[in-house]
Formats: structure tokens, sequence, C-alpha cells
């Protein structure tokens, strides 16, 4: 798998992270989860993540 097919590219999908998310930050690192269930019958949940860090750093 190519790590591209994996990142959030949609702003919508990346805002509803940050949004609705559970935040950890450890300077200069700031991430977010957010555990998201699928209409499947097999209970399925997707783990979006996101990830901020500094300009500077």
């Amino acid at each position: 798998m190519n790590m591209i097919e994996n990142t959030i590219q949609r702003k919508k999908i990346f805002e509803e992270v940050i949004k609705n998310g559970k935040y950890l930050f450890v300077y200069p690192i700031l991430s977010i989860f957010l555990s998201k269930k699928t209409n499947n019958e097999k209970n399925l949940s997707i783990n979006l993540i996101g990830t901020l860090v500094k300009k500077k750093f």
C-alpha cells in the first residue's frame, strides 16, 4: 500500500476529525484521533488520525 492512499485528502473529513476527535499533545506535535463506525454487518470501525506540527520546527 502506498502512503498517499492512506492520507486524509479531503478537507471536509479532516475538519470532522478536528471537530469531533480526541486530542493528544506532546510538544511540538498535536495528534487528533477519531474512531468512526461503518455501516457494515461486521461492525467495523475506521480510525482517522490527524497530525499537526509547528511550521518553524
